[in-house]
């Protein structure tokens, strides 16, 4: 990633003091050989903001430069952030983190292929909706990318294997439901456990959720066991269907140290 910065506004990063490097360069943006994917600029001013949409440069910056992703002030920034407005601004997708086993990513339309590959094995269909015919997907997926990953930060992530890359599962939150499906050739096997552990984590550490919770047909015995082992509880059956109860767990009042 190639920072494009002028040096007034560096001063201001919070980056800038603890040793990052970064190109005070702005002005001769329009002459670079990188490719415009490589780059992010925190722009000072409309003008360069403005510059910056015309060679499709991603951008950031504080309220009165009509970015789209602003900060209240330059020192908030980190690299981190920066990375991924990059990212959100070419359609890349996010790398959300990482178990011991498993990969887990953002959704992009690349991948619809493996993930009908996923839903068309044995048993993945049972307990949750079938994927819609491919055209109806494909849009579906475009407005899922764009406006709950674009604006929340979340949503259903794919799950891959470290070791093969494969795609072997579904996870992640729809505001604080949690959700999760595994590739049948890998049930019972704690793949599930494994994720669904990193998606508390996550969302402990990355949203303002007191709670999350599971909507799980009854029949769906291992869904049911998995719910418990993580500390989930029974709160009911859902009003619209006498199948299906909701299951809750507390995730702010627990202690750091506290194993779940």
């Amino acid at each position: 990633m190639i920072i494009i910065i002028d040096e007034a506004s560096a001063k201001l990063a919070s980056f800038y003091y603890h040793g990052e490097i970064f190109k005070p360069q702005w002005k001769r943006a329009a002459d670079m050989s990188s490719a415009p994917a490589d780059c992010i600029w925190i722009v000072s001013n409309r003008q360069q903001k403005q510059i910056a949409d015309s060679l499709g440069i991603a951008s950031v910056g504080e309220p009165q430069c009509g970015t789209r992703y602003a900060v209240e002030s330059l020192a908030e920034l980190d690299i981190e952030y920066l990375e991924r407005v990059r990212r959100r601004y070419n359609h890349i997708p996010w790398d959300i983190g990482e178990t011991d086993r498993c990969l887990i990513r953002e959704l992009t339309l690349s991948d619809l292929p493996a993930l009908y590959e996923l839903y068309d094995k044995p048993g993945m269909t049972d307990f949750v909706e079938p994927l819609y015919d491919y055209e109806t997907e494909l849009e579906y997926q475009k407005a899922y990318i764009e406006n709950m990953y674009g604006f929340y930060e979340y949503g259903m992530w794919l799950v891959f294997s470290r070791e093969t890359g494969k795609l072997i599962g579904r996870a992640g939150l729809e505001h604080n439901e949690m959700g999760y499906m595994i590739a049948p050739e890998l049930w019972n096997q704690g793949y599930a456990t494994e994720v669904c552990r990193f998606i508390i984590d996550y969302a402990r550490e990355n949203t303002d959720f007191e709670e999350l919770y599971c909507r799980i047909d009854e029949k769906n015995t291992a869904s049911v066991r998995l719910a418990k082992k993580l500390g989930f509880t029974n709160s009911g059956h859902m009003d619209d269907d006498i199948n299906a109860s909701i299951y809750r767990k507390n995730i702010k009042n627990i202690k750091n140290n506290e194993k779940h």
